[in-house]
């Protein structure tokens, strides 16, 4: 019995150094400050546009007045806001003066271009742009263009 516990002693202070490493690792990176959301500029089917860090478009909504956002509970399941933990980042072809932020009722942080708080559509793919001038949620949704003002051109709904 003794000659088993000295061997599985080892192992065991092996396994705990294992287990401590880990723990640090992971408070450390929760605790390390993580960069904004970073926008960029790409081509679409509705010319130049402005789209987020997962590589979806962005959008304006046209309820929303000034940087505060109207978009909430079924508005915003639909079309979440982009958030950040970080100021914003401008890419290329995005201008970094035209970037900011707004909070939202829960407190989160919402990236503004423009001025205009931006959200995704839940159901666009990477690169492809779903509702495009798509009238919801009580206002009109709308691409952004790289000056900052809201591509106005006609969308083909889903």
């Amino acid at each position: 019995m003794r000659v088993r516990l000295l061997s599985t002693w080892p192992r065991l202070v092996g396994t705990a150094a294992v287990v401590a490493v880990a723990a640090v690792l992971v408070a450390s990176a929760q605790a390390a400050p993580t960069a904004g959301a970073r926008l960029s500029v790409r081509s679409s089917e509705f010319g130049k546009a402005v789209f987020g860090p997962n590589g979806k478009v962005v959008y304006v909504f046209g309820a929303d007045r000034g940087s505060v956002s109207h978009c909430y509970g079924a508005c915003a399941q639909a079309w979440p806001p982009l958030l950040t933990t970080g100021a914003p980042l401008a890419g290329p072809g995005v201008q970094a003066k035209l970037l900011g932020t707004t909070k939202r009722k829960n407190g989160s942080t919402q990236v503004t271009y423009s001025g205009h708080p931006l959200y995704y559509y839940s159901a666009d793919k990477v690169g492809k742009v779903m509702c495009q001038h798509a009238n919801m949620h009580g206002g009109l949704w709308l691409i952004v263009k790289p000056n900052g003002q809201p591509n106005m051109a006609k969308g083909k709904m889903m």
